[in-house]
């Protein structure tokens, strides 16, 4: 399983937003680019919220008093 990257599925995306934008596909291809973004945006979302739980975590650290 290789490891997400977020760039690459942002750039997916937009290949499929393209593909779709092109009015040439048809209904076959048109239900598989829907679950494929579908996926792609779920594990954006994953990995936007992972991030702001980083972020939060790390600036929670920053102000607690130190000792």
């Amino acid at each position: 399983m290789s490891k997400f990257n977020y760039n690459k599925a942002l750039e997916r995306l937009n290949e499929i937003v393209a593909e779709m934008e092109s009015g040439e596909l048809d209904i076959d291809k048109i239900s598989a680019l829907v679950k494929e973004s579908g996926k792609l945006l779920n594990d954006c979302k994953k990995a936007l919220t992972s991030t702001e739980e980083e972020i939060n975590q790390v600036i929670d650290q920053m102000n607690q008093p130190s000792e």
